[in-house]
């Protein structure tokens, strides 16, 4: 076999992998370039096109072993798993497949007789109908409309775009945030490149001021043509129903032509869990773990 070569992702690959990703149908908040360069330090991604299919390998934040995501393309699947399966021999006597979502995984069942499958429910992404977040109509989410009122009852707030005149400014604010609640490092460094490359990368983003000081921000862009995820939303919760704020107002005004908005997963936190689940998600995209011997 010709030794495959992966090498680093780098913001000049952006052209090669929106190409590959549009080419299949998944809105898993992974098939995202801007994703994937945020957070390549932290879990080591490389990629190689493998048989014409875009393969990305990297290692598990939390036990560091070798993984690799489901190849993406209109290519041959089988061919390109049998290659990927020759370079993890080298790395370790299992090939772990993350993420795998239900179309991937009925396409492995297809082509492998034997792996074992394990869910990732920390993993599922919580997609909403924009207009449902917009909004916030029903019962089920009277207690979110009650919550934005009082908050516009309560501050005399603004709402701006990022810009590259405020970018410094909610750049800081982002990680001041972070610092201040879980001071998670990798995730204050998946920030500061996101914010760092954020018009190259085509995010947009949005500023909640109130007296002129930013109490929250968040930032997304399209994922699919009906689909966007949101990387990033972080406010001053000292201010009682800013994230509710936050979410509609950007929702409207920046994403109400999209039909679908993917807020990624909730990371096993249960306040997290609890908060995405009381915006009663359309859909909880099933994603799972394949662990292949080699």
């Amino acid at each position: 076999m010709k030794d495959i070569e992966f090498k680093p992702i780098s913001l000049s690959d952006k052209p090669i992998f929106d190409d590959y990703f549009n080419k299949t149908n998944f809105n898993n908040a992974e098939k995202n370039f801007s994703n994937l360069f945020m957070w390549r330090k932290t879990y080591e991604y490389e990629y190689a096109i493998i048989n014409d299919c875009l393969c990305i390998k990297g290692k598990l934040r939390d036990s560091n072993k070798p993984f690799c995501h489901f190849p993406y393309g209109g290519c041959d699947i089988k061919d390109s798993l049998s290659l990927i399966k020759e370079v993890f021999k080298k790395e370790g006597d299992t090939l772990i497949i993350k993420p795998l979502l239900p179309e991937m995984k009925k396409c492995l069942e297809k082509t492998l007789e034997d792996f074992t499958l394990i869910e990732d429910r920390d993993s599922f992404d919580y997609i909403y109908k924009s207009n449902k977040l917009i909004t916030l109509s029903g019962s089920k989410l009277r207690n979110k409309r009650r919550w934005l009122k009082k908050f516009r009852e309560n501050y005399d707030y603004t709402y701006e775009e990022i810009n590259s005149n405020n970018l410094i400014e909610a750049k800081e604010f982002t990680i001041n945030t972070i610092k201040n609640s879980n001071n998670d490092t990798d995730e204050i460094i998946a920030m500061e490149e996101m914010f760092d490359n954020l018009f190259e990368l085509g995010i947009k983003g949005c500023i909640i001021r109130i007296n002129g000081k930013i109490v929250g921000v968040s930032t997304g862009e399209e994922l699919t043509k009906d689909t966007v995820v949101i990387h990033c939303e972080r406010a001053d919760t000292n201010f009682e129903g800013i994230y509710n704020c936050i979410n509609q107002e950007f929702c409207e005004k920046q994403w109400s032509n999209y039909e679908f908005i993917n807020r990624e997963e909730d990371l096993g936190i249960e306040g997290l869990r609890q908060a995405k689940l009381t915006y009663r998600p359309d859909l909880l995209l099933s994603k799972y773990i394949a662990k292949i011997e080699v």
